[in-house]
C-alpha cells in the first residue's frame, strides 16, 4: 500500500485533441500567496519520515516545500485544452501537454504565469536515445578469499570501499534507511528472482511512473532494474547488494526511448515525491547534456549548478537533508568529455568509474565543474561492475558511471544508518575525507575511492584522514588459534608481510597478502598451518612498508 498520495494522483486532467505526441511545457507561476497550505501543517503535504528527517537535521519547513496552488492549476486547464504531466513545489511550476496552439499563446498573459518554456517539441526525429546505455558482457569471474560465500562475483567491488566491513563488523545493511532511485524502468524487479528477499520484506514501499502515469514501473526498461541490483539484488553464490536490506522508492523519471528536456522535468518532480516520502538518499544513473532537439542543449558553462533545473534540484535535495547521488556521466572518451546536469550539482555526490584495480575508465566523464569544483566527487567500480545483465536472469560485467554510482549510494545508506545523529552534510563529507585522492584530488578520480569503514571512523571522532605513513592498527585475536585479525592503514603500501617465531627464534609461519595503498584495512589471515602448530608462546611481526609491529602471542590447541 503506498504510504501517502502524491499531489499527480490529485489532480483532475482534461481532454486533449487527438493526435500522436503533443508537444509539452513547463510553465512556472508567480507566487504561492493564496495556497490552501501551510507552514505550519506540513502533515498535509510530507510523511512523518520526510519531516522527522528535517527536524533531525535542523532544516526548516520553508516556501519551497509548500505545494502549488491549485488554484493556479485551474486555471490553466480552464484556459484550454492541456493535459498536466507532472508537478514542481520545488519550482512553483506544472509540465503539461497540448496540441490547442491558441490557448497556448495566451498562458504567457495569464497573470499568475512567470515563465513558460516549450520541453519537448513532439516532432518526430532521430533519437539520440540508442547511445544512452552502454552495453553488458557475461561476468566470467574468479572467487575466492574469505568474504567469497557471501558476496560471490560482487566481492571486488564491494570490499574495495570496505562496505563489507560495515555489513560484517557493524551490522549495517541498510535496515531501516530508505533509497529513492530515479531511473528509466525496473523491467521484471517485480519478479526476478534477485529480489525476492527485497519482495519477501515488503521492501518495494512506493513505486510510481512519471513518464508514462500508466502505474507500471516493471514493464519499460531494463536500466534501472540493473541499478537496482548493485544496490539491493542478491543471487546467493553470485552476487549480494551493496545494501541488502535496505527499503526502495521507485520512480520512472526517463524515457530510454527519447532524449528531451521534459525528462529533467520529471527528474524534478521525482525528486519531489522521494523527498516528500521521507527517502534518506536518492540515487541517479541519468545525466543529461544534448537532445533531440539542439535547441535544448547545454554547454559545459552551464554546468555550475545553479543553472539547469535538474542541478538546482538535486541542490535542494541537499538542502532538505537528503543525500544525492549521482552518475558522473559516460562522455569521458567522447568529444564533451565532461560530467553531466546533475551531477554538477552543488553539495552532492557524483561518481566516476574505475575498474577492480582501481584504473579510472576511459569513459567515465571529468571534472570539475565550470565555477572549479572537484567532479568527480568520489569514484567506484562503474567498469565491470558485477550485477544483472539485460536479461536480470544472472550476472553480468555492467559498464558504465550507471553502477558506480548506486554502489556509493548504497554504502553510503549503510554508513548512516550507524550515524544518524550526524547531518547528510556531514556524511557526505567524511566520504570525500575518507576517499583515497582526498588532499592531491582530481578531474578524473575526484577524491578518489571512499573507504567507508574509515569514513564510519572519522563520523565516529577517531580521523585517520592524516595519516601519510602506513599503520598497523592492531593484530587480534590473543591468544589466536588458527587466524589474525588485522586493521591497518596502508598509506602508499600494497604488501603486508606477517612472519611468527617460536621461542627459540626459528621462523614457524609466514605470510603475505595484497592490499589496496591509501585504505583502511580489516581483514582475516586464515592458514590450517596456524592450527598445527604447538601451543605456547610465540612472536608475530607484521610489516607493512615503513611500519613495522611485533607483538607476543599465545596459541591455543
Amino acid at each position: 500500500m503506498r504510504p501517502f498520495a502524491s499531489i499527480i494522483g490529485l489532480l483532475l486532467f482534461c481532454s486533449v485533441h487527438a493526435q500522436t505526441a503533443p508537444a509539452t511545457y513547463w510553465i512556472q507561476f508567480t507566487d504561492k500567496v493564496n495556497t490552501p497550505y501551510t507552514l505550519s501543517a506540513p502533515e498535509d503535504y510530507l510523511s512523518a519520515r520526510a519531516i522527522e528527517r528535517r527536524e533531525a537535521q535542523g532544516i526548516t519547513i520553508d516556501s519551497l516545500d509548500l505545494p502549488v496552488d491549485p488554484a493556479y492549476i485551474a486555471g490553466l486547464l480552464a484556459a484550454g485544452q492541456f493535459q498536466v504531466h507532472n508537478v514542481s513545489r520545488w519550482f512553483n511550476a506544472v509540465t503539461l501537454t497540448s496540441t490547442d496552439t491558441l490557448a497556448l499563446d495566451t498562458i504567457p498573459q495569464l497573470p499568475f504565469v512567470k515563465a513558460m518554456r516549450m520541453v519537448q517539441d513532439g516532432r518526430p526525429r532521430k533519437s539520440l536515445a540508442a547511445d544512452k546505455f552502454p552495453a553488458a558482457t557475461k561476468a566470467d569471474v574468479e572467487i575466492g578469499g574469505t568474504y567469497a560465500s557471501v558476496y560471490g562475483a560482487s566481492l571486488r567491488q564491494v570490499s574495495m570501499m570496505n562496505a563489507h566491513l560495515l555489513h560484517t563488523k557493524a551490522n549495517a545493511r541498510g535496515e531501516g534507511m530508505l533509497i529513492g532511485i530515479l531511473d528509466s524502468g525496473f523491467d521484471q524487479a517485480d519478479s526476478l528472482p534477485a529480489f525476492d528477499e527485497l519482495r519477501g520484506r515488503d521492501g518495494i514501499v512506493y513505486d510510481e511512473d512519471l513518464v508514462a502515469h500508466d502505474g507500471d514501473v516493471y514493464g519499460d526498461h531494463w536500466h534501472g532494474r540493473s541499478v537496482l541490483s548493485v544496490i539491493v539484488g542478491h543471487l546467493p553464490g553470485k552476487m549480494l547488494g551493496i545494501a541488502p536490506n535496505v527499503d526502495v522508492v521507485l520512480l520512472r523519471t526517463e524515457n530510454a526511448d527519447s532524449e528531451y528536456l521534459v525528462e529533467e522535468d520529471n527528474w524534478v518532480s521525482g525528486a519531489e515525491l522521494a523527498d516528500s516520502i521521507g527517502c534518506d538518499v536518492l540515487n541517479t544513473s541519468l545525466g543529461y547534456t544534448t537532445f533531440d532537439d539542439s535547441t535544448q542543449d547545454h554547454t559545459w558553462a552551464d554546468l555550475d549548478g545553479l543553472t539547469t533545473r535538474i542541478s538546482i534540484a538535486q541542490g535542494i535535495a541537499s538542502r532538505k537533508g537528503m543525500i544525492p547521488v549521482n552518475s558522473a556521466g559516460n562522455s569521458g572518451s567522447s568529444d564533451w568529455r565532461y560530467i553531466s546536469a546533475p551531477a554538477d550539482a552543488i553539495d552532492i555526490l557524483a561518481v566516476g568509474a574505475v575498474n577492480d584495480d582501481r584504473v579510472v575508465a576511459s569513459f567515465s566523464s571529468r571534472g570539475p565543474s565550470i565555477d572549479g569544483r572537484v567532479k568527480p566527487d568520489v569514484s567506484a567500480v562503474g567498469w565491470g561492475t558485477i550485477g544483472l545483465g539485460f536479461d536480470g536472469t544472472d550476472i553480468a560485467r555492467i559498464n558504465g558511471t550507471s553502477f558506480s554510482g548506486p554502489l556509493v549510494a548504497g554504502g553510503v545508506t549503510c554508513l548512516w544508518q550507524l550515524h544518524k545523529d550526524k547531518t547528510a552534510h556531514e556524511v557526505m563529507d567524511a566520504v570525500r575525507r575518507s576517499a583515497s585522492h582526498f588532499d592531491q584530488p582530481n578531474d578524473s578520480i575526484g577524491y578518489g575511492i571512499p573507504d567507508l569503514w574509515r569514513a564510519h571512523l572519522l563520523l565516529g571522532g577517531e580521523d585517520l584522514t592524516g595519516l601519510s605513513t602506513p599503520q598497523i592498527l592492531s593484530v587480534q585475536p590473543v591468544p589466536f588459534s588458527d587466524h589474525f585479525e588485522i586493521s591497518l592503514y596502508s598509506g602508499p603500501s600494497q604488501r603486508l608481510v606477517l612472519n611468527l617465531w617460536d621461542a627459540t627464534g626459528r621462523m614457524v609461519w609466514s605470510a603475505e597478502r595484497g592490499i589496496d595503498s591509501e585504505a583502511y584495512v580489516r581483514f582475516l589471515v586464515t592458514d590450517g598451518a596456524l592450527l598445527n602448530l604447538r601451543s605456547g608462546v610465540y612472536v608475530l611481526r607484521a610489516s607493512l612498508g615503513q611500519a613495522e609491529l611485533t607483538q607476543p602471542v599465545l596459541k591455543l590447541e
